[in-house]
């Protein structure tokens, strides 16, 4: 991971918004390809719906900074200051969003591998 001071997340030539479904767009903030580890913000549209299960072999960290995110096999929406750990091998989603979210994320390696 490269160390940055604080600066604007997107004065940094490499990070660009991506989109990654329909209305749901992330941005790589750092990133450590040797072990997988990365940071980024990831956001979705008012209207979004990310329409599949997702599954990951990497313990994934989200934190809502603003908006809602509704887990549509649930029905449970979750607001800003919300938060989830998600080992490996956990199912879930999809997940849509009414007005718009924005998340910060982590990924980090499972224990022993990549």
């Amino acid at each position: 991971m490269e160390q940055f001071e604080f600066h604007l997340a997107t004065s940094h030539p490499s990070r660009k918004w991506v989109q990654i479904e329909p209305k749901i767009h992330e941005m790589t903030l750092n990133c450590d390809p040797s072990s997988g580890r990365r940071t980024l913000l990831q956001k979705h549209e008012p209207g979004s719906l990310n329409a599949m299960e997702s599954l990951h072999d990497y313990v994934e960290e989200i934190y809502i900074v603003e908006g809602d995110l509704i887990d549509v096999p649930k029905a449970k929406t979750y607001l800003k200051g919300y938060y989830a750990y998600r080992n490996p091998g956990m199912r879930h989603g999809p997940f849509a969003s009414e007005n718009g979210c924005l998340m910060f994320i982590t990924c980090s390696p499972a224990e022993g591998g990549k």
